[in-house]
């Protein structure tokens, strides 16, 4: 069942994100007659100072097609030329204008209907320029119609996404409120993703004018470095949903949130273009490969609910990859895949937290937690499914520190106990009191050998924090007696093994 739903996801994802490609396509399909150009159009044209480019070609006049329409023009300014005179201009230089079609319609008085026509725009810029598609010339009601279409599909939508994704950080801080430490990190870090998305999702949207280079550039700036930090931050909410895991080794957490700073750090305060461009190419580079970490964790942790909005994204990069490393003129469907994948992961997110929190709330309206601790206690156990991993938990020494110290002492040891474990678990897993200093863990969704992992780092914090540690033992929870009785046995040769080392160290 799993596996049938997992393809079928797939293949959607597939499928949607190849009927977005034929659509886009479609729409940009010329519709009249093609004007021919002297100089190949598709190809991004890099920009070390603010310049221009020009482009001629030539087109026939039949008597009745005198607009002309151009699917996509990157450029801060663009001025079109039709037999030596300036017909049309848009923009002032210091803003952008794609992704807006742009639509020029000729007075009829400049074209001749017996000879070729010369046609020859300009391209300003300060960053790059391009023409992409093959304009062609229509009547002034299908120009205005096809214009329309893809404005729809490209900048309307472009503007949906940014809204949906606002939506989705509003979300995310309602909650907030109401979650525990390990959910809180994570709507904190889709947040995060979630702004940086928008901040780089602007450069998408129709300015004309932007009101200074000074602002274009910074949002240039943001569009090309803006998905390393959607990324970096999505990945540590992907981390900590897929394996637990609240925190990485701190060098090397501190090194992945400084490499998107270095890049917009490099893009925004050097002193020339070129810097941009760098920092653009290594940013491509670095978001394919947390692209791919993202994916790792997603199907390695079969992670359904992530499945369809990280293969769309997949395919649309892809699309994207190979659009531009062949000079192809098709449209790019990146943009689409980014905003998809982050509305979905954000309110797939919201609703697994929101369905464990009501699970747990519904268990504690059963009475099944313990006063003291605040955690399960062991009526929880027949309630809980069968499967996972049992870890049997006993504290090392806490009757000599009850008697020493009194029960008052004692309660706050298992308190601060309590805690240092819910830091490190998962909320679908299971923390139970059983009695007096004995606990038991039960891990619903973590391996064997990551679960060893986990019950080494709180062993590590609890004689850092408490002073004492614990012995364990595990085993498989198909049934509580027999996994108790098996982890129990374990647990009692880690005693022995311990009191023995002890033993050795003092000199008995």
């Amino acid at each position: 069942m799993f596996k049938t739903k997992s393809l079928l996801l797939i293949l959607l994802a597939g499928l949607l994100s190849g009927d977005l490609y034929f659509v886009l396509g479609l729409i940009n399909k010329p519709a009249g007659p093609i004007i021919q150009w002297d100089a190949q159009l598709g190809k991004y044209i890099e920009l070390t100072k603010p310049s221009k480019v020009a482009l001629n070609g030539t087109f026939e006049y039949d008597g009745i097609n005198n607009c002309i329409v151009f699917q996509k023009v990157l450029a801060t300014k663009f001025e079109v030329y039709v037999n030596g005179v300036l017909t049309a201009s848009f923009g002032d230089g210091s803003g952008n204008l794609w992704p807006r079609a742009l639509m020029v319609r000729v007075p009829k008085v400049l074209l001749y209907p017996e000879r070729p026509n010369r046609i020859t725009v300009v391209l300003h810029g300060l960053v790059g320029v391009g023409l992409y598609g093959k304009p062609y010339l229509a009547t002034y009601e299908y120009a205005i119609q096809r214009v329309g279409l893809i404005d729809l599909f490209r900048d309307k939508i472009t503007i949906a996404g940014i809204g949906a994704t606002a939506l989705i950080i509003y979300l995310l801080l309602i909650a907030y409120q109401s979650a525990n430490e390990r959910e809180k990190r994570v709507y904190l870090y889709l947040a995060v993703a979630s702004a940086f998305m928008i901040a780089s999702l602007v450069q998408f949207t129709y300015r004309e004018s932007s009101g200074s280079p000074e602002l274009y550039l910074l949002f240039e700036e943001f569009a090309v470095t803006g998905p390393v930090f959607v990324l970096t931050y999505l990945f540590f909410a992907i981390l900590i949903i897929s394996t637990g895991n609240a925190w990485l080794n701190k060098k090397f957490e501190y090194i992945l949130k400084t490499i998107p700073v270095i890049l917009i750090s490099v893009a925004m305060f050097s002193t020339s273009v070129k810097y941009i461009h760098i920092a653009g190419t290594i940013s491509q580079i670095y978001s394919l490969v947390l692209m791919f970490i993202i994916l790792y964790f997603i199907f390695k942790h079969k992670l359904i609910e992530f499945y369809f909005p990280v293969v769309f994204l997949y395919f649309t990069g892809i699309q994207t990859f190979y659009v531009l490393a062949t000079n192809q003129t098709n449209e790019l469907t990146i943009h689409y895949g980014r905003f998809v994948f982050l509305v979905f992961v954000g309110t797939a997110t919201i609703r697994k937290f929101k369905d464990i929190s009501i699970s747990h709330e519904k268990l504690k309206k059963e009475n099944l937690i313990d006063h003291l601790t605040g955690v399960y206690n062991r009526k929880v156990i027949d309630l809980i499914p069968r499967g996972g991993t049992f870890v049997l938990l006993d504290l090392d020494g806490f009757k000599v520190l009850n008697d020493k110290y009194g029960h008052i002492f004692g309660d706050s040891v298992l308190k601060k106990f309590a805690e240092i474990v819910k830091s490190h678990i998962r909320s679908q897993d299971y923390f139970i009191r059983l009695g007096g200093d004995e606990f038991c863990l039960i891990f619903k969704s973590v391996k064997e050998n990551d679960v060893l992992k986990i019950i080494n780092r709180l062993y590590n914090d609890c004689r850092n924090v408490l002073g004492i540690g614990f012995s364990y033992g595990y085993a498989q929870f198909e049934d509580f007696d027999k996994a108790y009785e098996e982890a129990d046995k374990k647990m009692y040769e880690q005693k022995i093994y311990k009191y023995s080392q002890n033993s050795k160290k003092s000199g008995l």
